[in-house]
Formats: C-alpha cells, structure tokens, sequence
C-alpha cells in the first residue's frame, strides 16, 4: 500500500451512529466522501458546532462512503462531540497526514496501541488482513477500569498489557506498527529491535503546520507532525549515538 495523501478535501458528512467504547471513550461512524483518504494512519480535523479551532482525531476505520472516528473526551470540543444526535452535520477535512506504510514482506506484524492511540490501528488491522497477514496486537492501559478496543478487532489475537514495552519482549514478531503520545513512541521506536512504524498520538494547534506546536525531535531535525507525520519510520526517532542500530 503505498503512502501518499491527496488531501485536504473539505466536505459535509452526517453523523449516522454515535456509541459509547467506556465512560470517556465514543466512537463516531459518519457518512460522507472518504475519497481523500487513502491509508490507515492518516486524520482528519473535525470543525465542532460552537467552537472556533477545529479539532484533529486519526481516522480510526473507513471505506467509500463511511469512516469512523474515535473519540476521547479531555475537554469542551470533545463534550460537544459526544453530545451530538444521530443526523447531525459536520464539516470535515479529510486526507490529512502520511499514514503507515504496510510490508507485505513481514508476516507476523503486532500492533502497539496505548489508550486511545489503538484508534488508526483498528482500519490498518483490517488491512493486513485483507492482504493475508494475521496482526497480534497489543493494548497498553495503566488501569484495568480503562481498557477498551479488543471489540473493534474481532477475530484477532487481542492482549491488555500494562506494560506495552515488557509485552512486546515476550510476543513473537517481526515488525510493529504502533500509536500513542510522544514519549512512549519515542521509547518504543529506540528500544525495539525489528522494523518498525510509529504514530504520534499528539494535541495540534492548527493542523497545517503553521503553529508548530506538534513539532518533535527526529534524527533530521524538528518536524511536524500534522504535515511530515503523524506516521514516522523507527530509524527516524533514533539519534546517531544510538546504538541499536538501524533496521530498515
């Protein structure tokens, strides 16, 4: 699958489902043109009735006509987001962002979602298998009471794991693709040993690159996540002084 985007394409889409994953979590299934969207890992940036700024989400799955949105409540706009009833409209960039790149080469691939992070790993997951790859995932929860989104894998081998870094040492694989904040990524991609993707699970101010708050480290320098992510190869989060090497 190659990684490229067409994007932004501003559209209208119709919220058809709204339902609840846990106490904070809902995810979101809207109608409209999806066309723009072309890989797992990619976002779109949410304009929310009442609010100025728009607000950015991964898209968590989607086909033609169709995408899904997974929403964690942590402030106002994300309120409005779970209050909204079946019907109602919203305008949507869609197209944003560089995805993950799939390796058909790789055949035991494990997924690494921590929190609400798991959420571009659900349409990716679709898609290794439709290609014939069977994905192990793993899902990083520091509480019990909080875990969600073993549902939105149905027929995967589905693990909760407190400890995503000591559950990836003991689960056979190959390759990882994964999502989560900035900090745990960055661990990720300088401690694991295979080829490997990882997705910045990170609060954007603009989502164009203008502001430059998404703005992380990489081994080329300060880039941006909205605009050069939110997907980044391992080797670009390891340092020349690092010594575990760089498997491509």
């Amino acid at each position: 699958m190659v990684n490229e985007k067409l994007g932004p394409r501003d559209g209208r889409f119709r919220l058809a489902e709204s339902s609840a994953l846990s106490a904070t979590v809902r995810l979101l299934r809207l109608t409209g043109d999806t066309g723009a969207i072309r890989v797992p890992g990619q976002f779109v940036s949410v304009s929310v009735p009442g609010k100025f700024l728009r607000r950015p989400f991964s898209v968590c799955d989607w086909d033609e006509g169709w995408l899904t949105l997974l929403i964690e409540r942590v402030g106002a706009g994300t309120e409005l987001l779970h209050a909204l009833e079946p019907g109602t409209e919203l305008d949507v960039l869609t197209g944003l962002g560089y995805g993950f790149t799939l390796r058909p080469d790789r055949r035991e691939p494990v997924l690494v979602g921590c929190g609400s992070g798991l959420s571009p790993l659900v349409g990716l997951a679709r898609r290794l298998r439709a290609a014939g790859i069977e994905p192990k995932v793993l899902l990083g929860f520091r509480e019990e009471r909080a875990r969600f989104g073993a549902e939105l894998f149905p027929g995967m081998d589905v693990r909760y794991a407190e400890d995503v870094f000591k559950a990836l040492d003991e689960t056979a694989h190959d390759c990882f693709y994964a999502c989560g904040s900035e900090n745990v990524m960055t661990q990720l991609a300088r401690r694991e040993k295979t080829a490997g993707q990882v997705a910045f699970d990170v609060r954007m101010g603009c989502g164009f690159g203008a502001c430059m708050g998404c703005a992380i480290r990489t081994r080329d320098g300060m880039k941006r996540v909205c605009t050069d992510g939110p997907v980044f190869e391992k080797w670009e989060m390891i340092n020349e002084k690092c010594s575990m090497g760089n498997d491509q």
